[in-house]
């Protein structure tokens, strides 16, 4: 009979090897049953991690598509905000000028005129606002300013009313001015992008158009009215009180026809604003649904891990017992 004797450094390094692997083991088994996740996963989901790969993806895609959708909304509120602001100073502006009644004495003319004047200075801050580095009426062109400054548009317009002898007149040449294809609001008022609306996506195969820019026909029909009322001071006309009463009184009913553009602009960035907030929360709501998708594909049964910890103990326990009984082995014990 043949026997293979084990040296004692050889059952040494076993017994450590073996010890080693018990407490990996144990380790291993503790961190399952504390997060809840297998240490290996490609061995939990059999080798294939297709499914879990596509849920990270979803859950990417939704989490980055849900942080889009939080900025263009930041966007949209800060429109809203801005034109409540120019909604704000047109109603003052019409209101001082209305609240005169047919007859406007001189110096009420001038205080109105410079109202007007200072107003239209506000209306171009607004229309200038920016979120960060975006400005929010310019369209594509996000990076520089809508309008330009308000006193370089006033001196051109001043330019452009200059020689006439109506109030119709200047009414006419402040139309010319902002709505000719050439004109000064185009070519020197407006500094913004004039290609198609900006959009933004909302989500896979939809997108949202930007409802605003300071080019917008309601926008330009406040300047105007604004400009008109600014105009009334304007020495170099040469209008008497009459006439630039009269300015005034046609740049008020301007600025009350203004107020119904106003509202349908804020109207149609509540309507965006709406639907960036739905798919918002539908993003959300993929989100969470696909990360308890890949939570419940992923996690650790606790029942099995614990059952195999409490083995992985018994094990461990067991084998220092073995260890230390044949640690205790003698001949010369064997013999007594």
């Amino acid at each position: 009979m043949t026997t293979t004797s084990v040296g004692d450094l050889a059952r040494l390094f076993g017994g450590a090897r073996q010890t080693h692997m018990l407490k990996d083991r144990l380790q291993t088994l503790s961190q399952e049953l504390s997060s809840g996740r297998p240490a290996d996963l490609a061995r939990h989901l059999g080798g294939d991690q297709r499914r879990a790969a596509d849920l990270n993806r979803r859950i990417g895609l939704a989490d980055g598509m849900a942080l889009a959708n939080r900025e263009t909304a930041q966007l949209l509120a800060g429109m809203q905000i801005a034109l409540q602001s120019a909604e704000d100073t047109r109603s003052r502006v019409s209101t001082t000028i209305l609240s005169h009644g047919p007859l406007i004495l001189p110096d009420q003319i001038d205080t109105t005129a410079e109202t007007a004047r200072a107003a239209f200075g506000t209306l171009v801050s607004a229309l200038n606002t920016r979120i960060g580095d975006t400005a929010l009426f310019a369209g594509a062109a996000t990076d520089g300013n809508a309008l330009a400054p308000a006193e370089t548009m006033l001196a051109s317009i001043e330019a452009a009313v200059a020689g006439a002898l109506t109030v119709d007149d200047v009414a006419t040449a402040i139309d010319t001015w902002f709505d000719a294809p050439g004109g000064g609001f185009a070519t020197l008022g407006y500094l913004g992008d004039t290609g198609a609306a900006m959009t933004r996506a909302l989500d896979q195969g939809e997108s949202l158009t930007i409802p605003a820019r300071a080019d917008a026909a309601e926008i330009k029909d406040l300047l105007k009215g604004t400009a008109l009322a600014a105009m009334a001071g304007n020495a170099t006309l040469g209008f008497d009180s009459l006439a630039r009463g009269q300015m005034l009184r046609a740049a008020g009913d301007r600025l009350l026809s203004a107020t119904q553009g106003l509202a349908q602009l804020q109207g149609r960035i509540g309507a965006a604003e709406e639907r960036t907030e739905e798919a918002t929360a539908r993003h959300v709501a993929q989100k969470a649904a696909w990360s308890i998708m890949l939570s419940e594909s992923t996690i650790a049964d606790p029942y099995e891990t614990a059952s195999a910890l409490q083995a992985a103990e018994s094990q461990l326990d067991m084998h220092y017992t073995l260890t230390a009984r044949l640690s205790g082995l003698s001949l010369s014990r064997y013999l007594r």
